[in-house]
């Protein structure tokens, strides 16, 4: 069984999130200690990006008109366009990476690419070798691959920065923040249900 392994496990694996805790205060990578700093609670419309499908540059008030913009966001596409909710995919990857992206996952949301990551700067996203690589992830992205999920495949030319933390991030109109999600670990995301329940707070206390 799971927690039979696991319980085989612990000592090793304890000993190799500790490792990987190290590595992050040697090389000052964790999230953290790289933001510092108060996550924004707006995003300017005139916040640029290049669309991840055409490559043309865009700025963030492209897509904040009517209704209420989620950020960040992959989800159930129908029950957030009966709420009027529209997904915004944000990398910080290349236009070629975007590109192969799109077309391995079949994504149909809109993609935007911040490759200075100033939007990342922003909510105070870092890097962190162990919230990445801890024993857990690894673990769960191994049960993955037992029951044959596929996983984009990337060339080395084009695999980024795996340790680059995300995060999950609601927008109204006007572009201000109305829930901020820094991710604990790659597999940590809010559910849509969230999400819902702070856009039918919002409605109740403002315009949106």
């Amino acid at each position: 069984k799971k927690s039979e392994a696991e319980a085989v496990w612990q000592k090793s694996y304890h000993e190799w999130d500790s490792f990987l805790e190290s590595v992050d205060r040697d090389l000052q990578t964790t999230d953290g200690q790289l933001s510092g700093v108060k996550s924004a609670d707006s995003l300017s419309p005139e916040t640029p990006f290049t669309d991840g499908r055409s490559g043309k540059s865009v700025t963030l008030g492209d897509y904040l008109g009517q209704g209420q913009k989620l950020l960040l966001l992959q989800a159930s596409q129908t029950v957030l366009e009966a709420r009027s909710l529209q997904v915004l995919v944000v990398s910080f990857g290349s236009f070629e990476g975007a590109q192969l992206w799109l077309e391995q996952t079949g994504c149909t949301f809109d993609m935007l690419l911040d490759p200075q990551r100033k939007v990342y700067r922003s909510f105070g996203l870092g890097s962190s070798y162990a919230k990445v690589m801890k024993f857990g992830c690894l673990l769960q992205y191994s049960e993955y691959g037992a029951v044959n999920r596929d996983f984009p495949d990337f060339p080395p030319r084009l695999l980024e920065d795996i340790y680059q933390m995300g995060g999950d991030f609601l927008l109204d109109e006007a572009g201000k923040v109305l829930l901020s999600h820094p991710c604990k670990n790659p597999l940590d995301r809010p559910t849509v249900k969230d999400f819902l329940r702070v856009v039918d707070a919002a409605g109740c206390s403002a315009d949106l």
